[in-house]
């Protein structure tokens, strides 16, 4: 009886087809120059700005960001200062008196007291928001902060349209 080799003929491919790039190669080949079209679009874009410098550097791997999460950090949420662009409330001021914006009920606003986080300092804003958002806790208290908001709209919207409502 005739020993079979263990090494495969040559010129025999086994059924493999070798003349064909792999799924995988061909997707990584096309990973890169996408991700750089991606991170050129972002760096000279004209909108989500404020996202940007959060997230300078785009990536195809999940942030787990909820929606008051992304709500906050785009200030597209229940705050005066964005549903006055839609004519959804007639000013921009919280019901405390000051411009109501996703950092101002995060730090500064009475009536969310309970919800503030320590506020930065005007140069340190984005370095905040990214710290806020980069922290498990604090985007559980933003969460919070974000749903009372909602719940408490009419608490929060000033009805005057002027910050000089309440006294000093």
């Amino acid at each position: 009886m005739k020993q079979q080799s263990r090494y495969p003929c040559e010129g025999c491919n086994h059924g493999w087809n070798t003349s064909q790039p792999s799924k995988r190669y061909l997707k990584n080949q096309l990973l890169q120059p996408s991700l750089s079209r991606w991170q050129a679009e972002w760096d000279n874009g004209e909108t989500s700005r404020s996202v940007c410098s959060i997230i300078p550097k785009i990536s195809n791997k999940q942030l787990h960001w909820t929606r008051e999460c992304i709500q906050f950090s785009t200030g597209h949420g229940p705050f005066p200062s964005y549903l006055k662009r839609f004519s959804f409330h007639s000013t921009n001021y919280c019901g405390c008196g000051e411009i109501g914006n996703p950092l101002h009920y995060a730090t500064r606003c009475p009536l969310t007291l309970s919800y503030h986080h320590m506020e930065p300092s005007p140069q340190f804003i984005v370095h905040w928001k990214k710290s806020a958002l980069s922290s498990k806790l604090s985007r559980r208290n933003i969460d919070h902060l974000i749903t009372f908001l909602v719940s408490n709209e009419d608490l929060i919207k000033s009805q005057n349209t002027t910050p000089s409502h309440f006294p000093a």
